[in-house]
């Protein structure tokens, strides 16, 4: 059984990986989920002005609100899963807790360009690429699935629809 690390920002595009975890936990293929969510740090600047706790508080409001939608539907699907909210830089965060969580694989959403942009070096999803060793599959809201595993014999990146 997989291990799967499921970024999540709360919005509709992510709604479209959660969705594709959905269906392979229902195939019995994937064991444990973390669904993670990454606040930003606040600057230094605001940080003269509350305290630490204050802002910690804040991060993790907007960490649950973020991944809200993403609990529903686990929740409705009736798949377990264990949430996790950080504060960071989101592609080094995503790639320390891949690594700390000891996961299998990450799905994640693509960008607002889609799957053409998600590949772009400078974008989220292809900064992740570059820091991680485990496959990545970006899920394009909301019909196909670009799977970017180095797995022997797949000739480079897949399209594959999701059914």
């Amino acid at each position: 059984m997989r291990s799967i690390l499921l970024p999540v920002d709360g919005t509709i595009r992510s709604d479209a990986a959660v969705q594709s975890v959905i269906r392979q936990a229902r195939l019995g293929q994937i064991g444990t989920i973390h669904l993670v969510n990454v606040q930003p740090r606040l600057g230094s600047y605001i940080g003269r002005f509350l305290k630490p706790s204050i802002i910690r508080g804040f991060q993790r409001e907007q960490g649950e609100k973020a991944v809200s939608r993403a609990k529903r539907l686990l929740d409705e699907a009736g798949v377990v899963y264990v949430p996790h909210i950080y504060a960071g830089d989101t592609v080094e965060t995503i790639a320390r807790a891949a690594k700390e969580l000891g996961v299998d694989e990450i799905v994640m959403s693509a960008n607002n360009l889609g799957l053409v942009g998600a590949l772009d070096l400078h974008s989220v999803v292809g900064r992740v690429l570059r820091r991680v060793s485990v496959p990545v599959s970006v899920v394009n809201y909301p019909a196909s699935e670009l799977d970017l595993s180095p797995r022997p014999g797949a000739g480079g990146l897949q399209l594959r629809p999701t059914p």
